[in-house]
């Protein structure tokens, strides 16, 4: 599989090149009510118990919160795998285009860990292309490490630890000219002024939009997840997942958090104030060199004292998180955005030290 050096996509995806043999050629579980019209029955067909509140099994294609955000980012629910956290959805698309043993997946340094650690759990071969001084990258760098295996390209934007969004283009020309999946993780841009790809999913049928309820939405703790790709492959991935992936008090939490969106709104405006204002502060703090750019709800500084500013943080009961032993942030602290209240006792402590 080797990368077409025009910049046009004029093919489709060739699923027999880039999905496994086992993956296309499986049947995929069925329950009853996925062969029915959502509707009021009596479900006699998957040995619940008939009391209870939460006694019968979740939708296993979660169309109503599908239906809701279809409407909000543009696309149909076709468009759409939903799961437990955006990780279960980036471990799919490991599962259904990877051989063990075999294949490989590229990706960027420093970013998310979690990328890795997928990788081996489903043993395959990780790549990784550096990241320049500035945390840029070269598409034709990433090109470069392409070969007859390689089966996924995973792009995080903005990017975690940096913060950074990566200009659109670039990503874009990596998914003109890789015949295979490009996964582009935007699990940070509701704080971005970046646009999402969203909107190039018709044009580019190789790109999956990676996005996540655990960030701009507050929902971490109930792990949902969503995925935007074409119907054709989303229609393989949906086949491939458990079939009751996430739960019903999920669905129910993120229908509700859908129709408020007044309140998101205000809350991502709120948390973006808060992180140009506490960037501003600690910017004026002499044993800090650096305070990195961000489109995120975090932001990365450089001090050579890391190591004690660290403990003194947390002897004040602050966490913060070190970056010290990833490539390119070595004496790099991340700091996430908190309350207005927790901002102030930070920029207090970061002051005090």
């Amino acid at each position: 599989m080797v990368a077409n050096q025009n910049y046009s996509r004029l093919e489709k995806m060739d699923f027999n090149k880039v999905l496994r043999k086992n993956i296309l050629d499986m049947e995929p579980y069925t329950a009853a009510r996925d062969l029915v019209p959502k509707g009021d029955y009596i479900f006699l067909d998957a040995n619940e118990n008939p009391y209870g509140t939460w006694n019968r099994y979740p939708d296993p294609m979660q169309r109503d919160p599908k239906a809701m955000l279809a409407a909000i980012k543009g696309v149909t629910p076709d468009n759409m795998v939903m799961g437990n956290g955006s990780d279960e959805i980036i471990d799919l698309l490991y599962r259904i285009s990877c051989n063990p043993k075999q294949d490989n997946v590229i990706s960027i340094s420093p970013s998310y860990g979690m990328y890795f650690t997928l990788a081996n759990l489903n043993d395959v071969e990780f790549r990784e292309v550096m990241l320049d001084d500035d945390f840029e990258f070269k598409p034709e760098d990433i090109l470069a490490r392409v070969d007859d295996n390689t089966k996924m390209i995973l792009l995080c934007s903005p990017n975690n630890p940096t913060g950074k969004s990566f200009d659109p283009q670039k990503i874009l020309t990596i998914v003109k000219q890789f015949p295979g999946i490009v996964v582009v993780d935007e699990a940070y841009n509701d704080f971005s002024p970046t646009e999402s790809l969203i909107k190039y999913l018709p044009q580019y049928d190789n790109l999956v939009i990676s996005q996540t309820f655990s960030k701009a939405w507050g929902l971490a703790s109930i792990r949902a997840g969503v995925g935007y790709m074409s119907k054709e492959l989303a229609a393989i991935v949906n086949k491939v997942k458990m079939p009751y992936n996430m739960d019903g008090f999920t669905q129910k939490t993120i229908v509700e958090r859908l129709a408020d969106l007044d309140s998101f709104n205000k809350t991502v405006k709120l948390l973006v104030s808060e992180r140009d204002r506490i960037m501003a502060e600690l910017s004026k703090l002499s044993y800090i060199e650096k305070v990195f750019p961000s489109d995120s709800n975090f932001f990365m500084i450089r001090t050579p004292r890391h190591a004690e500013l660290m403990q003194y943080m947390i002897k004040n009961g602050v966490i913060l998180r070190s970056r010290h032993s990833m490539a390119k942030c070595q004496n790099c602290i991340r700091i996430t955005v908190g309350t207005p209240e927790q901002n102030d006792l930070l920029i207090k402590l970061m002051k005090e030290f």
